[in-house]
C-alpha cells in the first residue's frame, strides 16, 4: 500500500492524484496522509511518491473536478479516499462514479449538498459585533461544520464595504480590511478568544425585537430546526430567545398566541351592543342608522 503526503488541500491532492492514476495505482492501493494525519503513528517512516511526473493523460468528464473540489471541503476521515475512487472510476470511463445513483456518486453528490447548505449557513447566521466605540472594526464567530470560510469572504466584503471585519472559526481566520482579504490557518487562539467574548450593546433591543414578532402559534418546530440548526444558537443573539419561546410555546402559549406579551398594558375594552338595545350615543338609533327625527 503506497502512502501519499500532502498538506491537505485540493490543490496539493489533484497534483498527487494524478501521479497516482499515470501510475496506475487502485484507489485500494493508495492511503492518503493529510496535514492532519498523524503520519508518525501510522506510517513512521513512509515514502512519498516520486517528484517525477510520469507520461501520459488522463481523459474525465468535465464536470467532474468542480464536483471533486467541492466534496473536498467536507470534513470526513474518508474524504480524500473517496475522491480518489471516484476519479478513478471516472477516468477509466465509468462516469457512474459521479451519479446520484451510484454508491460512490451518491455519497458525493451528498456531500457537495452539504457543502453547499454550510456556506448557506455561514452567510445567513454570522453576527458581527462591533469591536471598540466608535464601531470602526466588527467581529463575528462562528463554527462551521465543513470548510466553507473561504468561499464567503467575497460575499461579506461585499456586504460590508470597506469596514473592516475578522470572522474567527475554530480552523481558520477570515480578514477584510476594506481593500484586501485574507485567510489566516490555524486561527490564532487570541483572536478566537476575542471574536468569542465581544458583545454588541444592542443585542438587547435586538432580543426585544424578536420576541415580539415570534408567534407561538404558528411555530413549527422541526422547521425552524431545519433552517436554523440548533448548533447555531449559542453564537445568535437570539439564541437563548429561541429556547425561551420554544418552551413557552410548548407549554401553553400556542394558544394564547401573544396574549402574554400584552398583560398589564393599559387598554380599552370595546363590546357590541345588544340588539333592540337604544345606543347611549346621541344622534344614532339602535339599529345604528343616523336618528332623523326632530
Amino acid at each position: 500500500m503506497q502512502p501519499i503526503r500532502f498538506d491537505g488541500t485540493f490543490e496539493a491532492w489533484r497534483l498527487q492524484a494524478r501521479h497516482c492514476l499515470l501510475a496506475g495505482l487502485a484507489p485500494s492501493e493508495v492511503v492518503w496522509l493529510d496535514a492532519t494525519t498523524d503520519q508518525t503513528e501510522l506510517f513512521g517512516a513512509a515514502a512519498d511518491l516520486p517528484p517525477a511526473e510520469p507520461a501520459g493523460s488522463l481523459r474525465i468528464p468535465r464536470e467532474l473536478p468542480a464536483l471533486l473540489q467541492l466534496a473536498a471541503r467536507f470534513r470526513s476521515e474518508d474524504r480524500w479516499s473517496l475522491l480518489y475512487r471516484v476519479l478513478w472510476r471516472a477516468s477509466r470511463g465509468d462516469r457512474c462514479a459521479m451519479l446520484a445513483g451510484d454508491r460512490d456518486g451518491s455519497l458525493l453528490q451528498r456531500r457537495v449538498k452539504a457543502v453547499q447548505r454550510e456556506l448557506h449557513h455561514l452567510h445567513a447566521f454570522v453576527r458581527f459585533r462591533p469591536l471598540g466605540e466608535p464601531a470602526e472594526h466588527f467581529v463575528a464567530w462562528h463554527e462551521p461544520a465543513h470548510d466553507v470560510l473561504d468561499l464567503a469572504i467575497e460575499h461579506f466584503a461585499n456586504r460590508m464595504g470597506g469596514t473592516p471585519w475578522m470572522i474567527a472559526t475554530p480552523q481558520a481566520a477570515a480578514l477584510w480590511n476594506g481593500r484586501q482579504a485574507a485567510l489566516i490557518s490555524p486561527c490564532p487562539p487570541t483572536w478566537q478568544a476575542l471574536a468569542r467574548t465581544t458583545t454588541d450593546p444592542d443585542e438587547a433591543l435586538w432580543q426585544t425585537y424578536y420576541r415580539s414578532v415570534f408567534n407561538p402559534a404558528r411555530v413549527n418546530r422541526e422547521a425552524l430546526l431545519k433552517g436554523l440548526p440548533a448548533r447555531f444558537w449559542k453564537d445568535l443573539p437570539e439564541g437563548t430567545a429561541i429556547c425561551e419561546l420554544l418552551i413557552d410555546a410548548r407549554n401553553g402559549d400556542r394558544r394564547t398566541g401573544q396574549a402574554a406579551a400584552l398583560v398589564g398594558r393599559a387598554g380599552r375594552r370595546i363590546g357590541r351592543e345588544a340588539p333592540g338595545v337604544a345606543s347611549s350615543r346621541p344622534g344614532i338609533s339602535a339599529s345604528g342608522s343616523p336618528d332623523r327625527r326632530h
